[in-house]
C-alpha cells in the first residue's frame, strides 16, 4: 500500500488540511518545527489503517463523532 496523499478534515488541531505525497518516492520524510503537527498526522495514519478508538486524544477541537481522515 503506498500513501498518495493524507486529508485532515477534522482532525486534532486540523481542519481541511491535506498532505500530498509524490508518487515515485520511495521514502517520505515529514519535518517542520515544535507542535507543527507531525505527531498529529502519524496517529492520523494510525487511525485510518486501524480505525479509531473508543478514546481519543484527537477531539479537542472537533467533537469525536465528527473526526474524519
Amino acid at each position: 500500500m503506498r500513501l498518495v496523499d493524507l486529508d485532515l478534515a477534522r482532525y486534532g488541531a486540523f481542519t481541511d488540511q491535506a498532505l500530498r505525497f509524490r508518487e515515485d518516492a520511495r521514502l517520505h520524510v515529514l519535518y517542520g518545527r515544535n507542535e507543527a503537527g507531525k505527531s498529529t498526522a502519524l496517529s492520523a495514519i494510525t487511525d485510518l489503517l486501524f480505525g479509531f478508538e473508543h478514546r481519543t486524544a484527537f477531539d479537542f477541537m472537533h467533537a469525536a463523532s465528527d473526526l474524519r481522515i
